[in-house]
């Protein structure tokens, strides 16, 4: 009788022992396949991080050259001007006065231009206030009338994160000066108990959207909307866009404390 079974008793535990060997290889392998996928998600965020870091040294470079050169060659235009004037006539000095104060408002424009390409700005004067002298050089153009709410008087974000939400804010703007045909525009700068919120709305032509709208492993069709994306994975936010023709663009970031 105990004969007999001993082929069940032997297959039952080859079974078992083979079960037990495939449950562990699924085990084995799945941890594997996690593993693999958190060193490629790291592998892509030092990727992303390194060419944001290039791209910043370049703004930097750019920032430089502009307060050394262009604004060097500024200052000697306008006292070129200063000792053309003394020889002239009424009404031609009057043009040169013009173009001094010309010349003086395109200096000040480089110097802020200069300095908003300076990531280490933000550490000196803070985010809000970055933003906030940008959106004023914008509404100085009359292109468009751009609003900006400061919800984050008492709080002050990490300069690496802050450099992130500034570069956004930019992307963000040149979007609307360069596509969006807008007259108006809406920013603000909130925070919640445990997130910075950055929102830009504008009332421009918008843009026609997926049905189930972008996602955060979409890739955006624009440059501007790309370098949003790559930032946000790096510094760990999410990102919405809210549009359809004629309605606008509305944009918004929010960034865990």
């Amino acid at each position: 009788m105990v004969q007999d079974l001993l082929p069940l008793y032997i297959g039952t535990v080859l079974l078992t022992v083979m079960v037990l060997f495939i449950i562990l290889f699924v085990i084995s392998y799945r941890k594997s396949q996690m593993k693999f996928q958190i060193e490629r998600q790291d592998y892509q965020r030092a990727i992303l991080q390194t060419e944001v870091e290039i791209r910043e040294q370049t703004l930097s470079d750019v920032s430089r050259d502009l307060h050394d050169n262009f604004g060097q060659i500024a200052s000697l235009i306008k006292i070129n001007l200063n000792l053309l004037s003394s020889n002239l006539d009424e009404e031609d000095q009057l043009k040169v006065i013009e173009s001094k104060d010309l010349l003086r408002r395109m200096i000040q424009d480089i110097r802020e231009l200069s300095s908003s390409l300076k990531g280490n700005r933000i550490e000196e004067i803070g985010l809000a206030e970055l933003i906030s002298r940008d959106i004023s050089r914008v509404n100085s153009s009359g292109y468009i009338n751009v609003q900006f709410i400061n919800g984050i008087e008492n709080y002050s974000p990490p300069p690496y994160h802050s450099i992130f939400v500034y570069r956004m804010f930019q992307e963000m703007i040149n979007n609307i000066l360069k596509h969006s045909e807008a007259s108006e525009a809406h920013v603000s700068l909130e925070t919640s108990k445990d997130k910075l919120i950055l929102s830009v709305k504008d009332d421009g032509i918008g843009m026609m959207m997926p049905p189930q709208g972008i996602k955060e492993d979409d890739k955006p069709g624009g440059n501007g909307l790309k370098n949003i994306q790559e930032r946000c994975k790096i510094i760990g936010a999410k990102y919405s866009i809210d549009s359809s023709p004629n309605n606008g663009t509305f944009i918004k970031v929010i960034l865990p404390k």
